[in-house]
């Protein structure tokens, strides 16, 4: 959209309103001229949405405008639920980070009305022991915590979140899929009791 008084194209946004057509109020960047613009928005398509919630996950589909733009990590709200975006799949097959919604073939995503699920793996000098639990997911696990879980006392040692593996200072459990630790003796005083939220 061109400024009517000087031709800059680009602009800052002051107002918009309106659902189906927007009326905006834009000011020029180049020279400061304000100046009206009505955008008239394409009809929402039905895009595919497969939101996992723990082991399993389901299809739905969600009406979204084509020229809007999501990327991985929006919070997207339908049918009185909120979920968050894993990964985008492209019309063409490849998977990206943002997408305009015209070349969204599929969204993946996370619901946020769930606690988060996360595995436990104690290491007793080479012998394994895993667990599962549901905590908030906001909930905080800190290297160096002690915890109980159960009859079982370990000290957290590594976290693997979805991006990385964390040696030091914590991670929040929705971005957590795994916490690492070493056993301690049943008697040591712990930080927090997990034997609640064992699935």
């Amino acid at each position: 959209m061109k400024c009517p008084a000087c031709g800059f194209e680009s602009y800052e946004i002051l107002k918009s309103k309106g659902k189906h057509s927007k009326e905006l109020l834009l000011k020029c960047e180049g020279c400061g001229n304000i100046y009206r613009e009505i955008v008239r928005r394409e009809k929402p398509v039905d895009v595919r949405i497969i939101t996992s919630e723990f082991e399993s996950s389901k299809k739905e589909f969600i009406k979204l405008y084509p020229d809007e733009e999501f990327r991985v990590g929006d919070v997207i709200e339908f049918q009185n639920k909120k979920v968050q975006i894993t990964s985008i799949e492209t019309k063409r097959g490849g998977r990206i980070n943002k997408s305009l919604v015209s070349e969204i073939n599929t969204i993946w995503a996370s619901s946020l009305d769930i606690p988060a699920r996360i595995g436990i793996s104690v290491d007793f000098g080479g012998r394994i022991i895993s667990k599962k639990v549901d905590v908030d997911r906001d909930f905080e696990f800190h290297i160096g915590d002690v915890v109980k879980l159960g009859d079982l006392i370990f000290k957290v040692n590594s976290i693997k979140t979805i991006e990385r593996k964390v040696r030091k200072g914590f991670a929040k459990a929705y971005v957590t899929k795994r916490v690492y630790g070493k056993p301690l003796d049943r008697g040591v005083r712990y930080n927090y009791d997990l034997s609640s939220k064992l699935v």
